[in-house]
């Protein structure tokens, strides 16, 4: 039963590490010149981060000309050196 136990839990904890948490947001701003985007989000529970307006950092292959203030997304993050970063985000229709 034990190791019946441990597997499950092994299964569940490498479905939530190949799932990244998807957020919920809205555009504020976008700074294509400096790779950042202002974000209105929900809460991240990943790091128990309460819903605020905050710039996150994108990566450079990210087309930022795509969106535009006002549209709604869902975005994925990382933290990197106290920062975070969008490393997926798209539309929400």
């Amino acid at each position: 039963m034990k190791k019946i136990i441990i597997i499950l839990t092994c299964l569940i904890s490498s479905f939530a590490i190949a799932n990244p948490e998807w957020v919920k947001g809205e555009i504020v701003r976008i700074d294509p010149s400096r790779d950042r985007i202002v974000l209105k989000h929900e809460y991240i529970a990943s790091i128990k981060m309460h819903a605020m307006t905050m710039p996150f950092g994108t990566p450079k292959e990210l087309n930022l000309d795509a969106y535009r203030p006002g549209d709604k997304v869902r975005f994925q993050i990382k933290v990197v050196d106290g920062t975070l970063d969008i490393t997926a985000i798209e539309k929400l229709k």
